[in-house]
Formats: C-alpha cells, sequence, structure tokens
C-alpha cells in the first residue's frame, strides 16, 4: 500500500559525493485508508498484534483498550519534548516501510518494541537492515531524522549545522564505536529463544566485523515546502568518512498535518482488530 503513496527514484545526475535518492508523495494528503495502514504498523511496531490479542484476552472491552494504548505504548503527547518523541518513532516507523518495500531489505529487529520508557527515544543506531537470504553478507546502517523546518541549524555556535550533517556525524560516531551493539543484543535474544543458528549468524558479525560489506544512509523526512539545496551542499563538503553512503530525502506535503493525523485516535485501529473483527 505504501508504494500507492510514495515514489521511489534515485537520482543519477548529481554532483554529489553520495547516492542521493529522492521520495515524493503520488497522493498528498494520503487518504484515510492509508492513514489507517500507517497507524497499525505503527501500533504493531510498539507490541505485535498476537500480544495485544493475549494481553486483552476475550473480554477486553473499548475503554480497556484506549487506556493500555494511552497510558502503556504509545508517547504522551503533553508537551515538545513528548511531540519530538512522537514524531521520531513516526520517522523510524515510515523508514522501516520504505526499507521493506523499496529496497528489499530485511530487519531483524524492531527497536521500538524494546522500549522501557514509551515517552522516550531509543539510544543506539536507528535502524539496521541487512540483505534477503539464509546468508548475511550485506550491512546496513541508518540514521533517520525527522524535521518540519530543516532548513534551520542545530546545535550550539560556532558548531551549528543543517540536519543532513547533524545525522552523518551521529552515524559516524556509532560506527567508531567499537561495539556491534544491535548484532549482539539479536545474538543474546536468539540464544534466549534457543535459536542457535540465528544467534550465531548475529555472533559472528560481533566478533568479525570486518567479514560484512557495511552501507551507510542516512533518512531525511522533512517538510517539502521547507526544504533548501544547502542542506545536502554543506554535507557534500565533509570528508567522505563514510563509504558507500546513501541520503534518502523523503520529501511530505503538510508533514505536521499528517504526523498529527496518524496519531490522533490511534487506538481506534486496535479496536476494530480485538473486537469488531
Amino acid at each position: 500500500m505504501i508504494e500507492d503513496w510514495l515514489k521511489y527514484e534515485e537520482k543519477d545526475d548529481t554532483d554529489y559525493v553520495f547516492k542521493l535518492i529522492h521520495i515524493t508523495e503520488n497522493q498528498s494528503p494520503p487518504d484515510d485508508k492509508l492513514i489507517k495502514h500507517l497507524q497499525e504498523k505503527i501500533l504493531t511496531s510498539y507490541r505485535k498484534l498476537d500480544f495485544y490479542k493475549f494481553h486483552f484476552g476475550e473480554t477486553a472491552t473499548e475503554d480497556e483498550i484506549r487506556s493500555y494504548v494511552k497510558e502503556q505504548v504509545i508517547p504522551k503527547d503533553e508537551n515538545q519534548i513528548d511531540r519530538n518523541v512522537r514524531q521520531g518513532d513516526w520517522g523510524e516507523i515510515l523508514t522501516a516501510l520504505i526499507v521493506s518495500k523499496f529496497q528489499n531489505l530485511e530487519i531483524p529487529i524492531n527497536k521500538l518494541q524494546w522500549k522501557f520508557n514509551k515517552d522516550k527515544a531509543v539510544f543506539g543506531t536507528d535502524l539496521i537492515a541487512f540483505n534477503q537470504g539464509e546468508k548475511i553478507e550485506d550491512i546496513y546502517f541508518y540514521e533517520i531524522k525527522t524535521r518540519l523546518n530543516p532548513c534551520n541549524k542545530e546545535g550550539t555556535s560556532p558548531s551549528r549545522y543543517y540536519i543532513a550533517v547533524w545525522a552523518y556525524k551521529s552515524l559516524y560516531k556509532d560506527e567508531l564505536s567499537p561495539t556491534e551493539s544491535i548484532a549482539d543484543f539479536l545474538e543474546r535474544l536468539y540464544f534466549e529463544k534457543e535459536d542457535y543458528v540465528t544467534a550465531s549468524k548475529f555472533k559472528d558479525i560481533v566478533k568479525n566485523p570486518q567479514n560484512y560489506n557495511r552501507n551507510f544512509e542516512l533518512f531525511l523526512i522533512v517538510e517539502k515546502s521547507k526544504f533548501i539545496d544547502e542542506i545536502l551542499k554543506e554535507l557534500n563538503d565533509l570528508p567522505p568518512e563514510l563509504e558507500p553512503l546513501n541520503i534518502t530525502l523523503v520529501l511530505i506535503d503538510n508533514l505536521s498535518d499528517l504526523i498529527k493525523k496518524t496519531w490522533q485516535d490511534i487506538e481506534n485501529i486496535l479496536i476494530e482488530k480485538i473486537i469488531n473483527e
């Protein structure tokens, strides 16, 4: 369904040192069917549908579901900090959908399922993905930034940069770390599940990261009307320390309204799935 909404286009005619991908809307704003699809993907990013059904059992009420979703699952909406967490989570979920659909990659873990505090962002590399197939050969690392006003520079003077540079610096910092934190977590997770074959795959990544092709990508999800070319030009001037590097620019009309609409009455999706189906 996401392909009906978004258009994925690789740009070959650029002078940038990185590969540029444009994602624009085929339809704006998305229709109600697409909004409900996004709402379902958000809810099932925090918990699997089978978990919700297990938690509520066969006697769930609408009030019980609404209360649980608001109090235990989704970030609050009481102040700008809360809204920033919502915005960041929204961007990570959209990116995972794009990576799965358009890039045909395997995403081994949904970090949002493992939040200890629903009102906080999850630390670490935003997203990791692998090639399809039994043998892991290519690893893709993503840094995701969702901005309503991307032309604002961030940071403190004199180190103030557009969002692309901040995303790059975050991803580069993770790459300099001596640990493979997500792979290590996945090794432990599958070990506890007694899935030793899968655990061994991630063990090898932890022990022998040099044996894998590493790819880096920045996802910039921004308000289309406020994007300026200087955002990418500033990034292009940096020394190319992460290679190969892709920049995926997701240009959305009225991004703020879309995010708000997606969160509005989101618990109704779960009510339909558990009570009304």
